[in-house]
């Protein structure tokens, strides 16, 4: 009896969390109280706090959501011998979406204060982040495009502070061309293949321009 009942909270939950990511994406993270994020989403604010506990946690379980919408098109969308190009179209499909940008960069500062709920959860995904680009480089480096002797953890670490840094200057300044600098980076990188380009379109990946498009639309 008790399995219908929480089948339909998890709906309800999953509803809330999509009405607070699409207001997230329109409002940006100036004005993110709980009760402004309620309103936004056209949800009561006791509602999100029953199912989220507090502003902190709606907003660790939006990105946790983002994510795993950004993973599974990644497990579509990216090249097997290029799968760096899919970081940068991960980036230029993001700017779509300045707000959830906003946030993101926002929130992962707030959590640098070791006591910070999310702080756990960020230090994690910055991991798991390095791993996968670190991952992606070695697949480049077997496919003879990025010598062999780079260190993969070491680059990945820099090619997350590019786009890192790009996205951020990218919002402060419309001029910033985010997506030719973390472009221009990932080509340095491939000096051995005989084509470096990184090629950038909606039909290479379909699932995520669906996905961060979907998002901009509804804003």
């Amino acid at each position: 009896m008790r399995q219908p009942s929480y089948a339909k909270g998890m709906a309800r939950r999953d509803e809330m969390l999509a009405a607070a990511m699409h207001a997230i994406a329109g409002a940006g993270f100036r004005r993110l109280s709980l009760r402004e994020i309620a309103r936004e989403s056209d949800v009561e604010a006791a509602h999100l706090v029953y199912y989220f506990g507090s502003r902190d946690g709606l907003l660790q379980a939006v990105i946790e959501r983002w994510d795993a919408d950004t993973q599974a098109a990644r497990a579509v969308d990216a090249l097997p011998d290029r799968p760096l190009d899919f970081l940068v179209e991960h980036v230029r499909l993001n700017l779509y979406v300045p707000g959830f940008v906003h946030l993101l960069h926002s929130f992962a500062a707030e959590a640098v204060a070791p006591d910070h709920e999310a702080h756990a959860f960020f230090r994690e995904r910055y991991e798991r982040v390095a791993q996968q680009i670190a991952e992606a480089i070695t697949v480049e480096q077997d496919a003879g495009f990025i010598p062999a002797d780079l260190d993969p953890a070491d680059e990945a670490q820099r090619l997350i502070a590019v786009s890192d840094g790009v996205q951020l200057q990218a919002l402060l300044d419309e001029r910033i061309d985010a997506v030719a600098l973390l472009a221009g980076a990932v080509e340095a990188l491939r000096s051995l293949a005989d084509d470096p380009a990184v090629r950038l379109s909606d039909e290479s990946v379909p699932q995520l321009a669906s996905l961060r498009k979907g998002i901009a639309a509804s804003t």
